[in-house]
């Protein structure tokens, strides 16, 4: 599916309604592509005014003296099939089309669907949409969203799905909340003609992807879906949320964009039989990519946490076993190596208290003692601490990590901010994730994301 690289790093690209108004479609489209940094030709048109944000308009796609790459067709539903027809006799090969009205309305949008992809299929033209809020790929430095963005991290999660969520309001949560990076984004649309099983083919042989997360309110093709998640998953995270649990999700979906939802009893099992890993939400799709994108996949279910408070330790036991994981006893050398950091009078177990070495030594050594050992534990394959974020546990958390996986490069680790200051709270997170640590305001999130890397690294279902 080489065919789609267009649409994340095409070496020119034309904005079909590129607009001065800030506000409108046509001018965000044209300030993402320059917000981040493409360097490919850019050919805004519009024939009512000479430039658009500083770069020369021409008035039409034919125009043009080249014929561009990409074209993004930021018109009304009813000049969209007149400009698809310019592009069938350009030879232009790939189209987004932000619009909605299409079949996500009903019978009359429907038709005017119909009627333009009979114009695309006939010319051979790829078309991400209609309904498509846009695209994002940061190797490809470029964004098609009809949302403001600002430039994004570069990582190697990508996203796609039905729904511009992706292209937008998640996009800038993860750019300014959870600090890790993407590769690339996708919003469907309709799925007149790119869908779900044309990305996964093609981000499953993406270099530059090395997790995957899906939003679905049902497949066209489900013997080709299975078959791909199968081999994709094989090889890569797969994380998929499918929509249309109940009646009323489904009767939500027909509405949003005119599809069919699938049984929520068949996907279920194509997640057991396939490695692919269902998430039920969006807050529960980003905690698992967070860790998958910043950390190494575990050797095994073993967890070893160190907790200020003895509260995280019964939460975190409560969830470890939902999510297929196991707090191993501590090694004898371990145990001692944690009671460095505690009185003498303190059982050592695993999760470990550390409150009262807190209270007597201090938070770096109570910490550091802990967490040093249980990295050093053949039994413990992730390292978590929990932290209520409060003046008795200030220390330089993220130096403390980082010594961490220096020493231990192969283990996993992650950290639950549990509460606490919300200035120092921010900071600690920020300041975790742009290292690479991910970061969880509960013990139960945190150990849910480690289940599922653990479910990847296992390739077992529970």
């Amino acid at each position: 599916m080489k065919d789609l690289e267009t649409f994340f790093k095409p070496r020119s690209v034309a904005v079909v309604g590129a607009s001065r108004t800030p506000g409108k479609a046509g001018h965000t489209v044209l300030a993402n592509i320059l917000e981040f940094g493409f360097e490919g030709d850019i050919y805004p048109i519009n024939p009512s005014v000479d430039e658009v944000q500083g770069i020369k308009t021409c008035p039409s796609l034919s125009a043009l003296a080249k014929v561009p790459e990409l074209v993004v067709a930021v018109l009304p539903r009813e000049q969209t099939k007149g400009l698809m027809e310019e592009c069938a006799r350009l030879g232009v090969e790939r189209v987004i089309i932000p619009a909605a009205g299409f079949s996500d309305v009903g019978d009359e949008g429907r038709l005017l669907e119909q009627g333009v992809m009979e114009v695309a299929r006939e010319a051979g033209i790829r078309v991400m949409g209609p309904n498509s809020i846009g695209t994002v790929s940061t190797s490809g430095a470029f964004a098609t969203s009809i949302v403001t963005l600002d430039r994004m991290r570069q990582g190697s999660l990508s996203l796609f799905g039905q729904t511009g969520m992706f292209s937008s309001g998640i996009a800038r949560w993860i750019n300014t909340v959870e600090h890790f990076g993407v590769s690339k984004i996708a919003c469907l649309g309709n799925k007149a003609d790119i869908d779900e099983n044309d990305l996964l083919d093609y981000l499953g042989d993406d270099p530059d992807t090395r997790v995957i997360g899906i939003y679905t309110e049902g497949v066209k093709d489900g013997a080709r879906f299975a078959s791909l998640l199968r081999r994709v998953s094989a090889a890569k995270p797969v994380l998929l949320l499918k929509s249309g649990q109940t009646a009323m999700g489904r009767r939500a979906i027909a509405s949003h964009t005119g599809a069919l939802a699938g049984s929520d009893g068949i996907y279920s099992g194509l997640m057991e039989q396939t490695g692919a890993i269902r998430v039920a939400d969006f807050e529960e799709m980003l905690d698992c990519a967070k860790a998958l994108e910043m950390q190494p996949v575990p050797a095994g279910n073993g967890v070893g946490i160190v907790s200020i408070t003895g509260v995280g330790c019964v939460l975190s036991a409560d969830a470890a076993g939902r999510f297929g994981l196991d707090f191993p006893s501590f090694a004898p050398s371990t145990a001692e190596a944690v009671r460095e950091g505690l009185p003498d009078w303190i059982p050592v177990t695993n999760p470990a208290d550390i409150w009262a070495g807190i209270e007597q030594k201090g938070a770096e050594k109570a910490y550091g003692a802990g967490l040093r050992a249980a990295a050093e534990d053949p039994s413990i394959h992730s390292v978590v601490a929990i932290f209520t974020v409060i003046p008795e546990s200030n220390m330089d958390v993220a130096g403390l990590f980082e010594s961490l996986r220096e020493a231990r490069p192969d283990k996993t680790y992650a950290v639950v901010l549990m509460a606490g200051d919300a200035a120092m709270y921010s900071r600690w997170k920020e300041t975790l994730e742009s290292a690479g640590f991910p970061t969880y305001p509960s013990p139960a999130r945190c150990l849910r994301a480690l289940g599922a890397m653990w479910r990847f690294a296992s390739r077992q279902a529970f």
